[in-house]
């Protein structure tokens, strides 16, 4: 039998990345997040995998920046958590979902960009780049996003 490695001072959320599916592992103690594969699932246990050091380097250099973000509405603020990460005709989405919901929450987008060294996040104003980025999610994570 494999052993079975539990982080309880840890938090973790699970997330795409173009098509692979991924943990990311963040201790707040140390500032210290790690990131694995989601290779396969039974019951409530999850199979993780290390991609990789380069892999990881790559998508940790993607991802840092835009992973938790806060966005003020009309009452409050509130913050959100990657849930996918996708390109469509070589432009980045980033798909986000309620940080601290209980139940299903919305799910908002953004276009990802470049910005000096790191990325940043613009709002999709276009409203035939909006209905594209929405069917691109519904194909690509519907069933994994509780999309109805």
């Amino acid at each position: 039998m494999k052993p079975v490695f539990v982080f309880p001072k840890a938090d973790h959320y699970a997330f795409f990345y173009e098509e692979a599916h991924l943990m990311l592992v963040c201790w707040n103690r140390d500032d210290k997040k790690e990131l694995y594969r989601i290779s396969g699932q039974q019951e409530e246990m999850l199979q993780l995998d290390y991609p990789g050091d380069l892999y990881t380097e790559r998508v940790m250099e993607l991802i840092s920046s835009i992973f938790f973000i806060s966005v003020q509405e009309e009452v409050r603020e509130q913050k959100y958590t990657l849930g996918a990460f996708f390109t469509k005709n070589h432009q980045g989405y980033a798909v986000y979902y309620e940080r601290d919901a209980i139940s299903r929450s919305d799910l908002i987008f953004f276009r990802v960009v470049e910005e000096g060294a790191g990325y940043a996040l613009e709002v999709v104003e276009s409203e035939v780049e909006h209905t594209s980025v929405v069917r691109e999610i519904e194909e690509r994570y519907a069933s994994f996003l509780q999309i109805h």
